[in-house]
Parts: structure tokens; sequence; C-alpha cells
């Protein structure tokens, strides 16, 4: 029974233009508890890490900003990009995003509304993080990652814009 209403769901869906795989929403990656501690010194181990370490130990003082435990040290690399880091309040450890975020190509805001754009979004609450933006400058879209503890952040839906608003 279950698999005919999906069945029936998807169909829907694609007659009337409905997105088949909508992004998650924050509430669905919740977080028990947020730290209210005082955040640990970020345990800085790899040369990239070391290369940046004055903008994560500056950025790691902030009260939790993401996932439950974690602030999000962010500087620049440039026009329209920024790097970041997550640090894990509680230990210290320091998570490398593997990626430079860099805003959706300007093409694609002349026929999408700029002023509801968020390059990153993330919230103290929700283990789930927004990107939209063109990683490493290619392969543009909306992406979602979750958190996972000990792990770091793992893909869990992307969505490339149109071949017409990549770069070339």
């Amino acid at each position: 029974m279950h698999r005919v209403i999906f069945v029936f769901l998807a169909i829907g869906a694609c007659l009337f233009g409905e997105e088949a795989n909508p992004r998650p929403q924050f509430n669905d990656f919740p977080v028990k508890e947020i730290y209210r501690g005082k955040p640990s010194i970020p345990k800085l181990v790899s040369q990239g890490q070391r290369t940046f370490r004055t903008m994560i130990r500056h950025g790691a003082k902030n009260h939790v900003e993401f996932a439950g435990h974690y602030t999000v040290p962010v500087w620049g690399c440039g026009t329209e990009c920024v790097q970041l880091a997550f640090v894990d309040s509680i230990t210290g450890k320091v998570y490398d995003v593997p990626f430079s975020a860099v805003n959706l190509p300007g093409m694609w805001f002349q026929s999408h509304d700029f002023d509801a754009y968020k390059k990153l979004e993330f919230y103290p609450d929700s283990r789930l993080l927004k990107f939209d933006g063109c990683p490493n400058e290619r392969d543009c879209g909306f992406y979602d990652y979750q958190m996972v503890d000990g792990k770091g952040l793992i893909l869990v839906r992307k969505e490339l814009l149109p071949n017409q608003y990549q770069p070339e």
C-alpha cells in the first residue's frame, strides 16, 4: 500500500511540476541540546588549519552557531568568496570544509530573487547546513549537508543549476 501511495505522489509531483526531491528542512535534523559552556581552544592539526589559525581561533570564541556545539569561523578568500571551518566547542576538534564558498553566478540572479539569497544558512539547533553557490568555482547549485560528529559534513542532497548557469 505504501508503494502505491509513493508512486502516486511521485507521478503527481511530475505532472504538476513540483520538485520530486525537495530540500530538507532545518527541523528535519534537530539537536538534543545546545552547549552553553566555555568554548575549547581549537586543535589545529593540518597545515591548512595552521595557515588560518588566527581566523579559526578568533571564530572559535563565539557562542555555539551550528549543530548544538560548533562555532563557524568564516574568512574571505576573494570577491564573493568565503572559506570556513567548524570548531567543536566541547573538544576543540576542527573540521575543514572541502570547498570555498562562492556565490551563484550573476546570470542566475537576473531571473531570481537576490534579496532572498543566502549563500550559507545554518542554526545552533539543527545539524543541517544549506549552501547555495559554486563550491570551488564550479558545479553551481544548491547543496545540503548534515554535520555528523566525528566525521564532519556529509552531503545529503545536491541540485545543480542548469548548464547555462555553470562556469565554462
